[in-house]
């Protein structure tokens, strides 16, 4: 069979087909967005309580088109908890928690934004996203994308004496990691602190954790008379702003 040789003008025709868009997919343009995630009522969360999750995905397709970790520190105090920022202030420093996604876009694309965490509190861990509209080559940086994320790093423990007599305690903290003590910014008074007691998952009672004075624990009493295996459920609850944050954990009550 005799070779076919073709003409350079052929390749150049063909090379102009594919530049205006002739059957090779585009190319994206390179695009940043900053990612953060903060606390409800508190600083944004960071490497102090093991960073934050974060994903970039399209919502058409659900591709995922850029993951990493949130990392850095919880922000400035003073701005973020005690002089509101006026209308178009930036609330965040170079050092502020946050992951920036580069992501290459051929279009305009509805992204969605997911975050999930901490990574240190895993039985505290939420998830939170939310979606926006990115153009190729407008970056979104800055304060960048700020996700909200509810709640309380709750860690639950018990301590069991003679009689049945127990102790329950509650380490908690807002989300960001940011301490509940007295005179503090998240003073002990402003949340509601109890432990479910639950047995074959019926509620047996409701048990006050009062604030033992030390910086985020919370302590209460109980009497537990009856053999067997219980689960208790601690949380945490703020009434304003409805941050709820639980943790559970087992105990088992022996006969004589």
């Amino acid at each position: 069979m005799k070779a076919i040789s073709l003409k350079p003008w052929f390749w150049l025709t063909i090379a102009g087909f594919l530049a205006i868009g002739g059957g090779s997919p585009a190319f994206g343009e390179e695009t940043h967005i900053m990612i953060r995630a903060r606390a409800v009522d508190a600083k944004f969360i960071g490497s102090s309580v093991g960073g934050m999750r974060a994903v970039v995905e399209d919502v058409e397709t659900g591709a995922i088109l850029a993951q990493g970790q949130i990392r850095g520190d919880t922000g400035d105090t003073d701005l973020l908890m005690r002089t509101p920022p006026e209308r178009g202030q930036r609330i965040t420093t170079e050092t502020t928690a946050g992951y920036l996604a580069t992501v290459d876009l051929e279009r305009p694309r509805l992204l969605r934004f997911r975050v999930w965490g901490p990574t240190g509190a895993r039985q505290s861990q939420q998830e939170a996203t939310v979606t926006s509209w990115v153009i190729p080559g407008k970056d979104i940086i800055g304060d960048g994308i700020v996700i909200d994320l509810p709640g309380f790093i709750v860690d639950a423990w018990t301590r069991v004496s003679a009689g049945g007599q127990t102790d329950i305690y509650g380490k908690i903290t807002m989300m960001c990691g940011c301490p509940i003590m007295r005179d503090g910014l998240w003073p002990p008074e402003k949340f509601e602190v109890k432990a479910i007691l639950m047995q074959n998952g019926e509620k047996l009672r409701e048990i006050a954790l009062p604030f033992t004075g030390s910086v985020n624990l919370f302590q209460g009493k109980t009497v537990i008379e009856e053999p067997g295996v219980y689960e208790v459920v601690v949380y945490s609850y703020d009434k304003m702003t409805g941050n709820t944050g639980a943790n559970q954990t087992m105990l088992q009550i022996t006969g004589p």
